[in-house]
């Protein structure tokens, strides 16, 4: 085993950074929103960071189902049988559809009501309602985004989804700067500036990469739609199997996320304004570690594939342990020039700014934990396809444990804004003990491909 380590590391740079650089800068992308709107005042940041923290519960919904076409193309690859791919694709277009679909008519109508959930200030919901009408219908394009990335990156091919993120994320900041700001012609549009660059940068993200996996005539790019094995009941039925508990999952998960935001807003705008301002920097800090948590998961899962359970555990194994130990380091480093994070918020109150501080200490090392329990979860577990015990542990250490429990520290203990962030850290605690027995059992360790054929 020790002779296979140096490649494994090797492996594991080579898949991790364009995918860790890729996810930084799409964080850094929801940041550029938060800063560019910054000079609007507390009314702009909460709006854009509520529009955008509803927005992300779908999306994450969205990226459950991605992730089982990650999971089942690492297998399926490492099992030799890359023809299979395509037709999951095709399956996952189909299903996406059926639940975007009403979920856009269902914002389109409701936007405001559910800003209202969140919070009274009326000058939030009109503006966070306008995001919303313009940003959610480009949840189209980042479904089939995320489905050919997820399918790329099981095959371990990296570096292609990166530079077409980057064409994106480039052509965003700059309409944003442009539409937000005004100018060529263009009155300054605000927040609604800041939706369209998004709604337009996402249409050029999914065109881009679909025209080039066409022209180059990849081996996962679909060439026809409802073949014979579209209708093949079988294979319908292993890949709902699959991606339902990482759908409802992550949608609980993505759900939860939002009711802290509402406990936050309900607190009072200044409060919502600094999680909102906070949460891309939570953020970036995961997201420097999501391509860690992938080259896991495609690692581990190609070996699964290949029947190496004695490798896969030995990989899981690096994993977990040097996650948190990174993180630690990386959130010193932060902290250290934290003052950077706050310059382009000069406009901000000073007590909104203070009040921030305060939280990014508390960010920094929280993240730790949830660096630890994604690497096990995303890049280790659901590898295998326990995807029914990662939902039990998501709902159990959220719902169960950490979401009464802040609910309770802001509305009946009536605590400060540090201490209910703190609280809500619970969540992390309690996941971190229970995906740490979960691995131990190894029942993860399973391949896939060969329960298919089966």
């Amino acid at each position: 085993m020790s002779n296979n380590e140096p490649s494994s590391l090797k492996q594991s740079i080579k898949l991790a950074w364009p995918i860790s650089l890729q996810s930084i800068l799409v964080t850094m992308l929801g940041m550029s929103d938060i800063m560019m709107v910054g000079h609007l005042g507390d009314t702009a940041v909460a709006s854009v960071g509520l529009g955008n923290r509803i927005q992300f519960v779908f999306l994450i919904i969205l990226a459950g189902l991605a992730s089982g076409v990650g999971t089942l193309s690492a297998q399926h690859f490492g099992a030799g049988q890359i023809g299979v791919i395509r037709q999951i694709i095709v399956k996952t277009l189909v299903i996406a559809a059926g639940i975007l679909l009403p979920i856009l008519l269902i914002t389109f109508l409701f936007a405001g009501n559910i800003m209202g959930i969140a919070t009274t200030d009326p000058s939030v919901i009109s503006t966070g309602t306008s995001y919303l009408w313009l940003t959610m219908p480009s949840l189209i394009f980042v479904v089939v985004v995320m489905i050919f990335e997820n399918a790329l990156r099981g095959l371990g091919q990296v570096i292609f989804p990166m530079f077409i993120s980057i064409i994106a994320i480039i052509t965003n900041i700059i309409l944003n700067y442009w539409l937000i700001k005004g100018g060529l012609g263009i009155e300054p549009m605000g927040v609604i500036g800041a939706a369209l660059a998004t709604l337009l940068a996402r249409a050029l993200h999914a065109l881009l990469i679909l025209t080039y996996l066409a022209k180059v005539k990849h081996s996962i790019f679909p060439t026809t739609f409802f073949c014979a094995d579209f209708y093949n009941k079988q294979a319908w039925t292993k890949l709902l199997t699959l991606v339902w508990p990482m759908m409802l999952s992550f949608g609980v998960w993505s759900l939860g996320t939002f009711v802290y935001q509402l406990i936050y807003g309900r607190i009072g705008t200044q409060e919502l304004a600094v999680m909102s301002l906070l949460a891309p920097i939570e953020g970036l800090l995961v997201s420097f570690f999501f391509g860690f948590a992938s080259a896991c998961a495609i690692l581990v899962g190609q070996r699964l594939g290949k029947n190496e359970f004695s490798n896969a555990w030995s990989l899981a194994k690096n994993y977990a342990i040097s996650a948190p130990i990174i993180t630690f380091l990386l959130a010193l480093i932060l902290l250290q020039y934290q003052y950077l994070v706050f310059m382009p918020f000069s406009n901000l109150s000073s007590e909104t700014i203070t009040l921030s501080q305060e939280i990014l200490v508390l960010i920094c090392f929280g993240t730790c934990l949830k660096v630890f329990n994604m690497t096990i979860a995303m890049g280790i577990l659901r590898a295998g396809g326990d995807n029914k015990y990662c939902m039990f542990i998501d709902i159990s250490g959220m719902w169960i444990i950490s979401i009464p429990l802040t609910f309770m520290a802001a509305f009946y203990f009536m605590l400060p804004l540090y201490w209910v962030a703190l609280i809500a850290y619970s969540e992390e605690i309690i996941k971190a003990v229970m995906f740490i027995f979960r691995m131990k059992t190894r029942h993860w360790l399973k391949n896939l491909t060969a329960e298919s054929m089966a």
